[in-house]
Formats: C-alpha cells, structure tokens, sequence
C-alpha cells in the first residue's frame, strides 16, 4: 500500500518541482523584460528631448539665416538704385558719391555668401581704401569699383537658389540631425513597448504556475502548468530575437 501510495504523489511532487521552476524563470525573465523596458524608454525620453533641442535651434538658425538674407536684399537693393542714381546724376561729384556708397554696401555690409552668389570680385572685398592719394591707387580703386558695379548689375539675388541653399544649410542640417534623433527616440520607445509586451506574457505564465496547485484534478493541473510554460516559452523566444540595450 505504501509503494502505491508513492507512485500516485509521484506525478504530483514533479508537477510541483515543475510548477515551482517556471515561477522562478518566468519572475526573473518577467524581471528582466522590465528593465529593459525602462532602458528603453529613458532613452527614447533622452532622445526625444534632445530632438527638440535640436531643433529649437534649427529653427533659431533659420531665423537667422532668413534676416541676414532680408539684410541682403536690402543692401542689394539700396546699392542698385545709388548705381542708377549714379548713372543719372549729371555730374561726378554726384556719380562719385553714389558709385562709392555703392561698392561699400557690396563690399562690406553685404554677406559673404551674398557677395559670392553675386560673382563679385573676391579682390574687392578684401580691398581697403588707399591711404594715398596717388594717380596709380586712385586708378586702381576706380576700376576695381566699376568692376564690382558692372557685375552687380548683371546678377541678383533674387530666385538664386545656391545662394538661398548655403544660407540655410546650417538650419537644414540640424534639422535633419532632430529629425535622426526623434527616429531613434521612436524606434527605443517602440522596442521598450515590445519588452513590455514581453514582461506582460511572462507575467501571465506566473499566474498560471502559480494556480497549478489550487487545483486537484491532475490532468488540469497538468494542463494549467502546459499552458504556463507553452507561454513562457513563447515570451523567452519573442524577447531573445529583441534588440538589447547592452
């Protein structure tokens, strides 16, 4: 009676070993699925709050880019009419003035990347004001003048699209930097949720090994415990094929 006896609580005492195995499996993989979790989204957070620093910044770039370009246009447009009024002043004191006042909007309160855009002579814009007043500098200044007025003239601004491109490359750059950074911050934040989905099977395979013993039918016992560990598994092979912060 008692060999009996041990073979009828044999299947019993390894369903327990059994049931008492996947809760301490399914409680560290429920663990660690969470953690990597909270990995994630503490660095889908990080990023996201780097993204909009980024991009406060491209905005503030573009901002700054576009007055500079107003700027230009400005000077571009006071130079253009002092040229004309230049041209129909009658007389060379007048002519004078205006071409100088001209050449000096161009040459020094013009941008950089204006001034090439424009095709002006790089010789000019480094050009300083002749301290003599001899014939030879005095000729020198005056053609290098009627050079930089002559192309002005002939280029504009307006509608060139090289010039309006390298103005806001800077901008254009860092957004695109913020929008990269808001990807990955997605991406982590998406993974997180995965790992999350993860800890929420392992924790429902927890919750069938530990009703196994509620029950006294072996066959259910046996089944509820199936059930739990077909989920345990399913949850271990999701998790493994995720990618892992470390």
């Amino acid at each position: 009676m008692t060999a009996n006896a041990e073979e009828v609580t044999r299947p019993f005492e390894t369903l327990e070993l059994l049931a008492a195995i996947l809760l301490g499996v399914a409680a560290i993989a429920t663990a660690l699925a969470s953690y990597e979790s909270s990995l994630y989204g503490g660095k889908s957070v990080e990023n996201y709050s780097k993204a909009n620093k980024i991009a406060t910044s491209a905005a503030a770039e573009r901002s700054r880019a576009i007055v500079e370009m107003t700027r230009d246009s400005q000077v571009e447009m006071d130079a253009w009419r002092l040229t004309k009024e230049g041209d129909d002043a009658g007389n060379e004191a007048a002519e004078a003035r205006n071409y100088e006042i001209a050449t000096y909007l161009y040459t020094k309160v013009m941008s950089e990347p204006g001034y090439k855009a424009m095709g002006l002579p790089p010789e000019s814009r480094k050009q300083e004001y002749p301290e003599d007043d001899t014939p030879d500098a005095e000729e020198k200044q005056t053609a290098l003048q009627e050079k930089v007025l002559e192309t002005a003239m002939e280029n504009e601004l307006a509608g060139n699209e090289s010039y309006r491109t390298e103005m806001l490359a800077k901008s254009q750059a860092l957004s695109d930097e913020a929008e990269k950074v808001f990807k990955e911050g997605s991406e982590a934040n998406e993974i997180g949720d995965k790992f999350q989905l993860a800890a929420v099977i392992f924790a429902i395979s927890l919750f069938f090994g530990g009703i196994v013993q509620v029950f006294r039918i072996d066959m259910m016992r046996w089944a509820i415990l199936g059930v739990g560990s077909i989920l345990f598994i399913v949850a271990t092979f999701y998790m493994v094929r995720l990618p892992w912060t470390s």
